[in-house]
């Protein structure tokens, strides 16, 4: 693999000038498409006519990973007060000390664990009939929102979650709910408790 310097020239296809043109590498920020972030100070080459960036090396894939990662987006639903009774017992039952810090950790794994795995999507895509009676009853609870920031690699699957899933967002924030509480908070002694406890170890550091 090739690494580029600033400074370095090369040739490149510019789609606003529409040619073929020389360009000059340095360290740049550059916009996603999406306008949600910026990567900062990346090794990209730009157009010697027109400034725009044409090429980005191999060599800043890690960088833009990084900065992709932490570019946050919303997640919010609105959902009866057991659903976050059942998430906030799970965290405590993880780590008492952690509180509601838990509550986007937690839906991230399960969220991640999950958009892969044809027998959880499955089960996800089950529990509103399996559980049908119960959230009918907690209907009559108070409504609370579960608002939190995720980075946009949770985003992207919880998205892919929703269409594999053909859930609606809140109904699969309800259905990971469930099963979050039907492996952490049902059980005697949760089989995954020594992996969630290394990731919260792990976050902490």
């Amino acid at each position: 693999m090739k690494i580029w310097y600033a400074g370095d020239r090369s040739k490149a296809l510019c789609e606003t000038c529409r040619k073929v043109v020389t360009t000059t590498f340095g360290y740049h920020d550059v916009p996603f498409e999406s306008g949600l972030a910026v990567a900062r100070e990346i090794m990209a080459a730009t157009c010697d006519e027109c400034g725009t960036v044409v090429a980005i090396p191999p060599q800043s894939t890690p960088a833009i990973r990084t900065a992709r990662d932490i570019a946050s987006r919303s997640l919010e639903v609105v959902v009866a007060a057991p659903f976050l009774e059942m998430l906030d017992l799970a965290a405590y039952r993880i780590d008492p000390s952690a509180g509601s810090t838990l509550r986007k950790s937690l839906i991230a794994y399960f969220v991640h664990r999950s958009v892969n795995d044809e027998a959880l999507v499955k089960r996800l895509r089950s529990n509103a009939e399996i559980h049908k009676a119960k959230w009918q009853s907690w209907k009559h609870a108070p409504a609370k929102r579960l608002s939190m920031k995720v980075t946009s690699r949770t985003s992207e699957e919880f998205d892919e979650l929703v269409k594999k899933s053909a859930l609606k967002k809140t109904t699969l924030i309800k259905s990971i709910l469930m099963d979050i509480g039907r492996e952490i908070v049902e059980p005697d002694n949760p089989p995954m408790m020594p992996e969630l406890r290394r990731m919260v170890a792990a976050l902490a550091a």
